[in-house]
């Protein structure tokens, strides 16, 4: 089981103000933010869409033994209309949205219903504003 998130069109007015220039960019700085995002997670309670459950045993942070999961997080796919982040670990989605045996301890700035976190759509709003600015000034 592989886990893929794509995001499209959080900020459409202004990839829609380049008016034909090339958007691909743009939507890869914005994946590259969200996987950065996403690692951080693994360290930083704030930047994930809830808390994680108590660990019950005392043998180092939970999702980090080996470092596979936080080091499998990558851009999957970017084109001109979409960017996917993902993982190929086939235990990602229930550490993300938890199973019968395991509680969610959510990495992904997603909550169960898929709605991205207030503070990881700010982070990607700007990463974007500062992308289109970069081409803008670029194409001038």
């Amino acid at each position: 089981m592989k886990m893929r998130l794509t995001f499209r069109n959080l900020i459409t007015p202004g990839l829609l103000r380049l008016k034909g220039a090339p958007t691909t960019p743009i939507l890869e700085a914005m994946g590259l933010q969200l996987v950065s995002i996403t690692k951080r997670a693994f360290n930083s309670a704030e930047l994930r869409p809830s808390p994680w459950a108590p660990v019950k045993k005392k043998t180092g942070a939970p999702l980090k033994r080996s470092g596979a999961l936080w080091q499998s997080i990558r851009i999957v796919d970017v084109n001109e209309k979409t960017v996917t982040v993902g993982t190929d670990r086939p235990y990602a989605a229930y550490h993300q949205f938890g199973t019968k045996h395991i509680p969610a301890r959510p990495f992904f700035p997603f909550d169960a219903s898929g709605k991205i976190t207030p503070r990881a759509l700010d982070l990607l709003r700007k990463v974007a504003a500062k992308r289109i600015q970069r081409d803008r000034q670029t194409i001038i």
